[in-house]
């Protein structure tokens, strides 16, 4: 019966591509296929949009980030077909199931738990006099946003992955990261060459920091689509309708990108984060040297290891380790006073935090007479994990990065054609890593929804799917 279904499938697909499907099926196929495609029209606007996110970032901005996330997401799950539905889920189930536990953790976070709850509240209780339903969070109102923050920014890579499924839309995804860091980027330059004051100030160290993590990912993405890109010319015998005109045109905008993301980062970007940024690159160049080379496991592990050796060996040197503690002791191009606040806080924080988004409001409590408010900007994505979330909430997004680094780097290494997908997302993964330890960037909205369109992307096309 299987082999007579599949059999019945394969003729319907035949005859709709020799346009001998009936009517109505095709003007039903040719309508989901103009849906999917506002959809995927909408998140490249919103992706090639991140340089505004990054400049006017706030509340205002986070609230317009996920009404357009919101209406995508409608019109994916509303109109994916059947046959690309059934190859996300295998790819999104697995994902989701990890996603979800921050969440969790965060909702308890806000639950009025007593025996959890942070000593602040018994402080305000026995100063009001009354009995307080104290929570683990300090802040209920910054917990909640908290959460609303982190689902847009999940319900985004979830978006790029279900778009993403299909090799068409999966280069318009890859080419609008590469425009977004690119704009990026020449906003980066712009402020550094022409001295526009958007990245300087003391209140804009944050979005310095975004902006330097998004060409940091930028120059992954300008590469890879390059790649993509002399993939595409060496095959073009096999596409006779791929003018090589446009594969020129189209490799020279890669390239301007890449140059573009690289100016930028070495103008505003401390040595650590170049050096960060080259590992990830390094780790993009040897996916495709040991695919052309035929090297294997073997080769990749011989890669890998000195790789590893060198930075256990340069993180153990740092001797910042023994007076900031791992989460600050690669900090860049942060206040020295700021550190300092950080210390105190993490020396006083709990087990099991002070609640999502709620260093900015316990900063005060802990600041120096001269600090400036404008400096309640946390050092590292690290020390805010530790500071918020609890301690042993980091070394576990840790574990689940460096997992699904080598998840996606076996599946570039197993992929026929396409393998540049999930090795950007693996190289990304690899600068992100290491840059959550020296700026706090990664936690911007900027930044997060460039790095998880990238590994939605990624995730996607991690597997071949036959077109249907």
């Amino acid at each position: 019966m299987e082999c007579e279904r599949g059999a019945v499938e394969r003729r319907e697909r035949r005859r709709l591509c020799d346009g001998q499907a009936p009517g109505k099926l095709r003007a039903s196929l040719i309508a989901i296929s103009h849906v999917m495609s506002n959809a995927r029209v909408i998140l490249v606007a919103l992706i090639c949009a991140s340089s505004a996110v990054l400049l006017f970032d706030g509340p205002i901005m986070d609230g317009l980030v996920a009404g357009v996330t919101a209406v995508g997401i409608a019109i994916v799950s509303r109109r994916m077909r059947p046959r690309e539905t059934e190859f996300f889920l295998t790819i999104a189930l697995p994902v989701a199931a990890l996603v979800v536990l921050p969440v969790l953790w965060m909702l308890i976070q806000v639950l009025p738990v007593r025996a959890l709850a942070h000593p602040i509240w018994t402080s305000a209780e026995a100063a009001l006099g009354h009995p307080i339903a104290g929570a683990i969070s300090i802040d209920l109102g910054a917990g909640v946003m908290a959460v609303g923050q982190y689902l847009t920014i999940v319900a985004i890579g979830f978006w790029s992955a279900a778009v993403a499924v299909d090799r068409q839309r999966a280069e318009w995804i890859l080419f609008s990261l590469m425009a977004g860091t690119a704009l990026i980027g020449l906003t980066v330059a712009a402020n550094e060459l022409l001295g526009l004051n958007l990245l300087n100030a003391s209140a804009a160290l944050f979005k310095r920091t975004q902006a330097i993590d998004c060409v940091a990912m930028g120059v992954i993405i300008a590469a890879a689509a390059t790649i993509r890109t002399l993939e595409r010319y060496e095959t073009r015998h096999a596409s006779p309708d791929r003018s090589v005109s446009t594969l020129l045109r189209t490799l020279a905008a890669c390239i301007a990108a890449l140059v573009v993301c690289a100016i930028a980062l070495m103008l505003s970007a401390p040595v650590a984060a170049i050096v960060a940024t080259g590992y990830g690159v390094a780790a993009l160049a040897a996916v495709v040297t040991i695919r052309r080379l035929g090297l294997g496991p073997w080769g990749a592990t011989a890669i890998a290891l000195p790789v590893i050796l060198t930075v256990v060996f340069l993180a153990a040197g740092e001797s910042g380790l023994r007076t900031k503690g791992f989460t600050l002791a690669f900090a860049t191009q942060v206040p020295a006073s700021l550190i300092s606040m950080s210390q105190r806080i993490l020396e006083d924080a709990p087990l099991t935090g002070t609640g999502a988004g709620t260093f900015a409001a316990i900063a005060p409590i802990y600041r120096d007479v001269g600090d400036e408010v404008a400096h309640f900007t946390a050092p590292t994505a690290a020390a805010v994990v530790v500071i918020e979330l609890g301690r042993p909430i980091l070394p576990i997004i840790v574990a689940t990065m460096i997992g699904a680094i080598v998840i996606l780097f076996r599946a570039s290494l197993r992929r026929g054609r396409d393998s540049f997908y999930p090795a950007a997302g693996a190289s990304c993964l690899i600068t992100l890593l290491f840059l959550c330890f020296m700026n706090a960037g990664a936690l911007g909205t900027a930044a997060a929804m460039i790095a998880v369109a990238t590994l939605g992307l990624a995730f996607a096309q991690s597997k071949s799917r036959p077109v249907q």
